[in-house]
């Protein structure tokens, strides 16, 4: 065989690989198993976090600081607490209870988890944790 023949097979089949359309893999995206699908993410346990009485020794309240200011918080929480306790009370809130709520709300009371900065705000998660808290609220 000679050298033009070689170059000729070598350029027809040069041709034949360059003219011949490649099929794209398609793309795709990595199997998601189900504990990843129905996990959730980091910042949903503090922007979906429920209100109330999470069972009957301990109520949580959510909170959210553009500043990240954590004392500032504390008191917003407190306050919500509070008014969220009136509110529990319904129509059985005296005056009087008040007090006695404002108290169990400083002294049983604490910011339990805190969230980094999600669109701009800090979640704050508080909880207030008192033995047969919701029976006690009822009683006052």
């Amino acid at each position: 065989m000679s050298i033009k023949t070689i170059f000729a097979v070598l350029f027809v089949s040069l041709l034949v690989v360059c003219k011949t359309p490649q099929k794209e893999e398609p793309k795709t995206e990595p199997q998601r198993t189900v504990t990843q699908e129905s996990a959730p993410a980091e910042e949903d346990q503090f922007v979906k976090a429920v209100e109330g009485f999470l069972n009957s020794s301990t109520y949580q309240v959510v909170v959210s600081s553009l500043d990240n200011n954590e004392p500032e918080a504390l008191d917003l929480a407190k306050k919500r607490a509070l008014n969220l306790f009136i509110a529990e009370k319904g129509d059985l809130f005296r005056p009087t209870d008040r007090k006695v709520l404002k108290e169990i709300v400083d002294t049983k009371g604490k910011i339990v988890k805190v969230s980094k900065p999600i669109n701009g705000k800090t979640y704050y998660i508080f909880q207030v944790t008192e033995r047969d808290l919701k029976i006690e609220l009822k009683k006052q």
